[in-house]
Formats: structure tokens, sequence, C-alpha cells
């Protein structure tokens, strides 16, 4: 028994280096694959980072450019014609800009003065209606009426956007994105 297993071994022994190194390499390429593997993770990851890196630059530099002050359009053309203009010209049209640009920024607040007093003329409307036709003097039972759900919905919505936007600027510093909060 002895012969046969010397025999076997004698045998295979030429090829045992050519089998350590098929599993050497085979080894080898196991690892090559895990390390290629491990690199295209970390590209992927790094590519994520990447672009959420260049997502959050973009976005400051948009809010930067939100959060600069309008400028006014008659300084600009004061500006661009200072030396071309006359300086008797000067203060009329930078007076006539100037009354150009508080109109324009009064736009969003007279917008909503007028809705609000359309809102508050409504209720007063229907407040007198509900006095005079239905309960005569009175005023709880009309206040009563007066007040619905959707009105209480309307009023949260109101404070919470604007006590919202005061909590905004507290953490986040400045003005809120919207731009009304802390007008």
């Amino acid at each position: 028994m002895l012969a046969i297993f010397s025999a076997l071994f004698g045998f295979a022994a030429p090829f045992l280096p050519e089998l350590m190194k098929f599993f050497n390499r085979r080894q080898d390429n196991t690892h090559e694959l895990a390390m290629m593997d491990l690199r295209l993770k970390n590209a992927n990851a790094e590519h994520t980072w990447r672009m959420e890196e260049i997502n959050a630059a973009a976005d400051i530099a948009e809010m930067q450019t939100l959060r600069q002050p309008t400028p006014s359009f008659g300084v600009q053309i004061l500006d661009k014609a200072q030396d071309s203009l006359h300086p008797a010209l000067w203060v009329p049209i930078f007076w006539l800009f100037a009354l150009l640009d508080f109109i324009a920024g009064l736009v969003r607040p007279g917008i909503t003065w007028a809705v609000v007093g359309g809102y508050l003329a409504y209720k007063l409307a229907l407040y007198q209606t509900l006095t005079s036709a239905r309960f005569g003097n009175d005023w709880a039972g009309a206040m009563s009426q007066l007040w619905k759900e959707d009105d209480y919905a309307v009023l949260s919505l109101v404070l919470a956007f604007w006590f919202g936007g005061r909590m905004y600027k507290a953490v986040f510093g400045g003005n809120a994105s919207h731009g009304s909060a802390s007008r």
C-alpha cells in the first residue's frame, strides 16, 4: 500500500507547484475582483458625494442671489447716465424712479391689504345681516354663526405662516426663503 501511495505521490509531485500556482492565481483574482468592486463602489459613492456637493453649492449660490436686495432701477439708470446727463436732470429723474420703486414695493402689501379688507368687509356685512334678520341684537349668536371651521383654518394658516417665518429667521438667520415673513 505504501508503494502505491509513493508511486502516486511521485507521479503527482511535479504537478504540485502548478496546482499551487493555480490556487494562488485564483485567490489573487478573487482578491483583485473584490478590490475592483470596492473601487467601483467607492467611485460611485464619491460621484454621489461630489454631485451633492455641487448641488449644495448651487443652492447656496441661489440663496445668496435671492437674498440680495433689489437694486433701484432709478439708481441703475443714473449710474449709467452719470457722464451723459446734465446734473440738473439727475434730481427729477431720481425722484421719478424713487416713486416708481416705492409703488412697485407696495404691490404685494397692497394686494394683501385689499384681500384682508375684502374679507373683513364680507364678514362685517354678514354680521349685520345676521344681527338684523335672525338674531336681532344677539351679537353672540351672530358671532357663532359668523365664524365657521374654514375661518379658523384660514386664521391658523396665516398665523402659522407668519410665526413659521419668524422661526425660520431665528433658526437659519436672515430672511425666510419666501421673503415675506420678515416684512
